[in-house]
């Protein structure tokens, strides 16, 4: 890039200033995360102007500064997020991207546009805040988007984080309003079979996009929005957890003494389903004891989106049930504590016989079954979420069964299956068609993925860091692997099991594949709801 002195002050012409004073007001500072591929304004908390590409600036790097909004080119930018869960703004007047010149790593480094060369110094991370701002970090630096002042032509730069309000943005579209993208398209950064259109006449995956807006609170509230028939977005608030849990109802259970997974001293409690008995669950009597279970179960009806406001927001106690409907999106939630301490006594989500279903920046944690579990259901997307599996009221103070995916189309990407056992995912069954890539996988102790009864998997670019059989043909299971980085255990695992043709049977989609030893950080810090 060329050296180029930068002039801090503006002149803007009588004709600007007039434009200004007829303007549109600007609607209320927005604190949803935005969609990739549309247009914002980037207005800053302290002095509420907006970023601004300097026009007097006719060098190869103009810059940035902050100015009154009155909502020229030179303050709109598009925001796309990249695979490495990374964003670029692309101003829309010089169709140039915001970057830290000069690729520093300094305070006080200037920040301008220039020409998309796919830096690092080019690329941003959204982190919202508390109070629904956003801190705007170069990936390179790690430090903060920064305003100098609150005055019009002040300059920005980067800096260390002092959680200052001239540090903190908020994204405001140019066409709709919070909370909107403008009309009724899919998200952008919408990646795998769920952006696909499918055999239910929908074209892609939406949710509730185009419905009312709704806010819930309460459990009551929120089983009484999910069953309403119709478009719905649902919002869960900010630093929310909506409790779901009943009082103890009892019913009878196996017991299983942990010895046999090196865990003496614990008893764990799995509930027989249909004629199951007790010795057949490795219990060492048919008694059966009585254990108290106490969760929700919710139904999601079709053309529903469950929102939540930031990374704390949560559902506690309840079981998201996706039956037999379609155009489903969940997103930015923590679920836990779904009877913990027991197996076969619900799951975080269900998803069975059903189409269109995106789950995103979802962390789950202590749950009795599956994470999620998946039956029968097409054109599906499990993204960016993180599965923990650290749980001391089970055998080995770990999950069990993670995600069962059975005769159901599905991609994984960017997930973290962090300390848990098995089903990372487990895919069952003649119909799955899993496609598996940049995704991490940490300390699994059992399996990570498997395949069996005829379900295909394509593993690509995942990272696995001492997880056993990382992917596993177990049985009559067909599996094609390329890409991953092996860590640990994993490097001399002998359950690397590949080659197979798989996925010859669907139509796939456009996906960029990242290189997985960069994957650590940005999976860490990037999944589960921000």
């Amino acid at each position: 890039m060329l050296s180029i002195n930068k002039s801090m002050v503006v002149k803007h012409s009588v004709a600007l200033a007039l434009a200004l004073s007829s303007a549109s007001a600007l609607a209320a500072n927005c604190t949803q995360m935005p969609s990739s591929g549309n247009t914002y304004y980037v207005i800053n908390k302290g002095s509420n102007k907006a970023l601004d590409v300097n026009t007097n600036d006719s060098g190869a790097t103009a810059n940035v500064i902050t100015y009154d909004n009155w909502k020229p080119n030179n303050q709109k930018f598009v925001l796309n997020k990249q695979s490495d869960g990374y964003w670029e703004m692309k101003s829309v007047y010089n169709n140039k991207l915001v970057e830290v010149y000069n690729n520093s790593t300094s305070n006080g480094a200037n920040v301008d546009t220039y020409e998309d060369w796919d830096g690092d110094t080019q690329r941003w991370e959204l982190k919202r805040q508390s109070d629904g701002s956003f801190k705007i970090v170069n990936k390179l630096s790690s430090k903060s988007l920064t305003v100098a002042g609150g005055e019009d032509g002040a300059n920005v730069y980067q800096n260390d984080d002092a959680n200052s309000s001239s540090q903190r943005w908020y994204l405001n579209p140019v066409n709709g309003q919070c909370g909107t993208s403008g009309g009724g398209n899919a998200p952008t950064d919408l990646i795998g079979f769920a952006a696909q259109p499918g055999n239910d006449g929908l074209s892609t995956t939406t949710g509730g996009q185009g419905g009312p807006q709704v806010t819930v609170r309460t459990c009551d509230a929120l089983v009484r929005e999910l069953r309403t028939d119709g478009r719905r977005v649902i919002n869960i608030p900010a630093n929310t957890t909506i409790d779901c849990r009943t009082a103890p109802r009892p019913v009878q259970a196996c017991r299983l003494d942990c010895a046999m997974w090196n865990d003496p001293g614990k008893l764990w409690y799995r509930i027989p389903v249909g004629n199951t008995s007790c010795k057949s669950l490795d219990s060492d009597t048919n008694q059966t004891f009585t254990v108290n279970r106490n969760e929700t179960r919710l139904l999601v009806t079709s053309n529903k989106s469950i929102i939540g406001g930031n990374k704390n927001s949560s559902l506690r106690g309840g079981t998201l049930v996706v039956y037999d409907a379609k155009n489903v999106i969940i997103k930015n939630l923590k679920i836990y504590d779904v009877n913990p301490a027991l197996v076969e006594a619900s799951s975080g989500i269900e998803v069975d016989n059903s189409t269109h279903v995106w789950i995103d920046h979802v962390a789950f944690q202590k749950i009795s079954d599956g994470y999620i579990d998946f039956g029968n259901s097409k054109n599906v997307t499990v993204s960016w979420n993180r599965f923990f599996g650290n749980n001391n009221q089970v055998c080995a103070n770990h999950h069990w069964y993670t995600n069962l995916v059975k005769n159901t189309e599905v991609t994984f990407h960017h997930n973290f299956w962090d300390n848990a056992a098995g089903r990372n995912p487990k895919l069952y069954g003649a119909n799955t068609r899993a496609h598996i890539f940049n995704n991490y996988y940490k300390n699994i102790t059992y399996f990570s993925v498997s395949a069996s009864h005829g379900a295909q998997g394509l593993v690509e670019n995942n990272y696995f860091e001492n997880a056993l059989r990382p992917h596993w043909r177990d049985g009559d299971g067909y599996l094609s692997a390329s890409g991953n980085k092996y860590v640990g255990s994993s490097a001399t695992d002998a359950y690397r099991d590949s080659g197979d043709a798989v996925l010859q049977d669907v139509n796939m989609y456009p996906y960029s594949l990242q290189d997985p030893s960069s994957l650590g950080s940005i999976i860490d810090q990037g999944t589960g709801p921000q």
